[in-house]
């Protein structure tokens, strides 16, 4: 059994956004055929569900060979500097139950939520959006630009808002010279604007607990990325024509996003809902960025992505020469 820190992730090249999107892709194939499959999340709340909660995801890839659990926490940290989530990968041996690897899952939640993104923006969009507006500045709107930048090849606006501009121009800057190079102009929005008609995708990435978009800021042809938990007022939903997820009925039971709010208020939503893998390989499916009607897409987070990510990490880790992984001995542990 291995562990994975970061850096030896990082060291895999599983951070490339083309392969991390090429596996994700390829991992909705397996989801619509049913050889990938998520049980249901298990939430636990150490108290309040204000002061934050602790998820099981347990899944499997069958032609991977792999079963594993992203186990993560959602703990607000206001005044400590830490991170509001500390997930880790665990990947057991389909076929023998044997334990492989525990990976850091910081990164490869990252990797995963922005290679989802890039996902949706190649099938919703037809790759031809030309300006995006970005909320948020932190960890996932960081792997969210540097993710979906090459899905966007005619991109030409990126726009960036946060509630403390100077990390918006910091996220800006840590991507200065790829948007540069493709000549992409950008702009920092000190306040958020009343209507959001500027860009044509708007990225909600944030960890904001109270909504700050509603219905007005949207108008027909926008397509909406839901990345973070509220971002979006359930008014603003309703009002879009179409809603794409990654999943939807394993976030209605327990989960705290926007969107699964509404539905166990609002059941009928579900009849806008439509799974992303659906669509794959149709070019000619109906729903589309369209400049008459308003889409969104709600990334709810599927462990299986976590554990495509995490053996594709494993494996590459393993065929690399020169690299030294150690296994953990766990028989040092065992007692008779």
């Amino acid at each position: 059994m291995y562990f994975i820190s970061r850096e030896r992730i990082e060291q895999s090249g599983i951070a490339d956004p083309l392969v991390a999107q090429r596996l994700i892709e390829r991992t909705f194939w397996q989801k619509a055929q049913g050889t990938a499959v998520s049980a249901q999340e298990v939430a636990m709340a150490a108290g309040a569900r204000e002061a934050g909660a602790f998820y099981s995801l347990p899944a499997y890839l069958a032609e991977e060979g792999v079963a594993g659990l992203k186990w993560t926490s959602h703990v607000p940290q206001p005044n400590h500097g830490l991170p509001y989530t500390h997930p880790v990968v665990l990947l057991n041996e389909l076929a023998t139950g044997r334990p492989l690897a525990i990976l850091e899952g910081e990164l490869i939640s990252g990797l995963r939520t922005g290679a989802v993104s890039s996902t949706a923006i190649k099938i919703l969009t037809g790759s031809h959006a030309s300006s995006i507006l970005l909320c948020g500045s932190g960890f996932q709107a960081g792997h969210q630009l540097r993710s979906i930048l090459p899905f966007m090849p005619e991109l030409k606006e990126v726009h960036v808002w946060s509630r403390t501009a100077q990390h918006a121009e910091q996220l800006l800057e840590r991507h200065t010279a790829q948007l540069e190079q493709r000549g992409i102009h950008t702009r920092v929005h000190v306040s958020l604007p009343e209507r959001l008609d500027f860009a044509e995708v708007v990225v909600g990435a944030t960890s904001a607990s109270e909504p700050y978009l509603h219905a007005e800021h949207f108008v027909r042809g926008h397509l909406y990325l839901h990345i973070g938990m509220r971002d979006i007022d359930s008014e603003a939903i309703l009002s879009f024509d179409d809603i794409v997820c990654d999943d939807y009925e394993a976030g209605v039971p327990s989960s705290s996003q926007s969107l699964f709010g509404l539905a166990r208020q609002s059941p009928d939503i579900a009849r806008k809902v439509t799974l992303l893998e659906t669509l794959l390989g149709k070019p000619d499916q109906a729903i589309q960025q369209h400049p008459e009607r308003k889409i969104m897409f709600n990334a709810f987070g599927l462990s299986i992505f976590d554990l495509v990510l995490a053996h594709e990490t494993l494996k590459r880790l393993l065929e690399q020469p020169g690299t030294n992984i150690a296994p953990l001995d766990l028989s040092k542990e065992r007692t008779t």
